[in-house]
């Protein structure tokens, strides 16, 4: 066997998970700063602890200990150091972006529209991938990420990002033709959509929003029924399974076709219910690159006139 002194290093997972803590102040916001579970992150910190002997969190007030804040200063430095020359060893961004983008704005929105970005920046090799998390940028290999947040999600927002929105759009009811034609014969008021098919994307709380900002009492909503992404969700209103929530950015294709129509309520207009907004964010050291600030000013640009067509 090699006489040569073997490196002390705890597992690199528990390390990661322990640097995002001190960035972030939280496990929950960890979790998010990595795109894992928080029940990942507090089983990588109890694993760094118990490895290193010594408490690294004071668990009552959730701050670093002093040890904590020394070790926390020491791995970063090393962590930004390896991110540093990962960073000169692998292909500089000179000519390729990569992104993901939340998949409902990817396959609905963006994708008719990078032949523009292609014609306009030639130069430019653009990947996107579609994920429905916030990603890892360094473990996904990405520069940028388009996401759509709800207003909550913008208090935990991690550090070290940057973040740029691109449009807040209104919520409204959706629904294939047929079946608005049927919902027109017996929704006469607002709380009357409780009694019909809704479909939720992922959840119930787009709907409660929506329902609480037209003074309707969301405690006796129930699901038609849930199908996880936003594109799953449309392509069931198509095919008349029930009515969904969309947006303009989500349904303006199917609007023009006529696959999809508003659902509306005989002598009444719905309000404009505001739950979120789509955002382009990367992390601080991409948002100046030269490449990433020509997409970024297309992308800017191309929104602002769709916007204007949609809603002037």
């Amino acid at each position: 066997m090699s006489t040569k002194k073997r490196l002390l290093l705890p597992p690199f997972g528990a390390l990661r998970a322990f640097d995002a803590y001190g960035r972030t102040g939280g496990v929950r916001k960890a979790a998010e700063y990595l795109g894992v579970s928080h029940t990942i992150v507090g089983r990588h910190l109890r694993t760094l602890e118990d490895w290193v002997g010594v408490a690294l969190i004071d668990r009552a007030s959730g701050t670093l200990t002093q040890k904590g804040l020394s070790y926390h200063k020491d791995i970063t430095e090393a962590l930004n150091g390896l991110s540093r020359a990962t960073e000169r060893l692998r292909p500089r961004m000179e000519d390729s972006i990569r992104i993901s983008c939340v998949s409902g704005f990817a396959s609905l929105w963006l994708a008719g529209r990078l032949g523009a970005f292609r014609r306009s920046e030639p130069s430019i090799d653009l990947m996107v991938r579609p994920f429905d998390r916030f990603p890892d940028f360094d473990r996904d290999d990405l520069h940028a990420d388009i996401r759509y947040l709800r207003d909550k999600e913008l208090e935990t927002f991690p550090a070290g990002f940057k973040k740029v929105l691109l449009g807040r759009p209104a919520m409204f009811p959706v629904a294939s033709p047929v079946l608005a034609a049927e919902v027109a014969g017996r929704v006469r008021t607002i709380t009357d959509l409780l009694a019909e098919p809704l479909i939720e994307a992922e959840d119930s709380h787009e709907w409660h929003l929506f329902l609480s900002g037209h003074k309707v009492s969301p405690a006796s909503f129930v699901p038609f029924g849930r199908l996880g992404h936003a594109s799953v969700t449309l392509a069931a209103a198509r095919h008349g399974q029930g009515i969904s929530l969309a947006n303009v950015f989500l349904v303006s294709d199917d609007l023009e076709r006529g696959t999809l129509v508003k659902v509306t309520v005989p002598g009444q207009a719905f309000r404009r219910v505001f739950i979120g907004g789509y955002y382009l964010i990367a992390p601080e050291s991409n948002w100046n690159r030269p490449q990433f600030v020509r997409f970024r000013n297309w992308l800017t640009a191309e929104v602002a006139s769709f916007l204007a067509r949609e809603m002037p």
